[in-house]
């Protein structure tokens, strides 16, 4: 099992009604009636290969050193109302579009992040976020 089903994302692709645009996508399955880790989907799911590696190397480039506290640092998605808080100890990313925190270890969201890129190396061009 992957990191991302671990935390219920499911990534697919959808053939919009021109027939034509493939549209990568991202859902979650209802947990008890709320759509665990939905943040995380609503993060990731406009990035495309281009923008999803230059979060990866956004991350790295932190240089996060265990023994140094991070007091917090914002990570922009493709969506301009999308971002993610990069937070330590211990090193976490913390999704908060709702009010109620999502935290990831960074490790898993790095994870989550390459399978993301991965996915989206699959589908064949062009498609929704070719240029992204």
């Amino acid at each position: 099992m992957s990191i991302a089903n671990q935390y219920n994302l499911n990534f697919h692709i959808w053939t919009l009604a021109d027939g034509v645009t493939i549209k990568p996508s991202i859902g979650v399955s209802l947990i008890n009636g709320h759509s665990k880790n939905h943040e995380i989907a609503s993060f990731l799911e406009p990035n495309g290969i281009q923008l999803t590696q230059e979060i990866i190397d956004d991350i790295t480039s932190l240089n996060l050193d265990l023994n140094i506290p991070f007091e917090g640092y914002n990570i922009w998605g493709g969506n301009q109302d999308e971002s993610v808080e990069i937070k330590s100890p211990p090193f976490r990313a913390v999704f908060n579009t709702t009010g109620k925190p999502v935290e990831v270890p960074i490790s898993d969201f790095l994870q989550i992040l390459q399978e993301w890129k991965t996915f989206l190396q699959t589908i064949p061009n062009p498609n929704w976020l070719s240029n992204r």
